[in-house]
């Protein structure tokens, strides 16, 4: 018996959506989000990255708009890691081991470890107080 790999991606794709359509209905959309350490920038994406949220205070704009640039695309990133964890975590036990593979595939897979100063501060220390989470 031969399988239809094809086939096979567009069940698991209809299924992930399905899915993702019913646990938004249940507990709301799935996101990701970042703070920079000094909680001066703030992002929130959806899985794959889609960027829905930005929130800067004053102290955000002081390090002018390369700094700024930057370190928004670092925790744009961070945060798409996140959404795709939570993806993940909400598809996973739904979908079974061979579902698992695929969402890792697609870029859904949980993060071993989320602490990345890099993603906090990607132009290095500021010397700003930084804020608790």
């Amino acid at each position: 018996m031969e399988i239809d790999v094809e086939h096979e991606l567009d069940t698991v794709a209809r299924k992930v959506e399905q899915t993702r359509a019913d646990a938004a209905r249940r507990v709301g959309p799935v996101t990701g989000q970042a703070a920079s350490g000094d909680g001066a920038v703030t992002v929130v994406v959806g899985p794959g990255g889609l960027l829905s949220e930005v929130t800067l205070t004053p102290a955000a704009l002081s390090a002018g708009s390369d700094a700024l640039a930057a370190q928004i695309t670092a925790l744009a990133e961070r945060a798409t890691r996140r959404a795709g964890a939570n993806m993940y975590q909400a598809l996973a036990p739904v979908l079974g081991p061979a579902g698992e593979k695929h969402l890792t595939s697609l870029g859904y897979e949980p993060i071993e470890d989320d602490e990345d100063e890099a993603f906090d501060r990607p132009l290095g220390p500021t010397g700003g107080r930084r804020a608790t989470r």
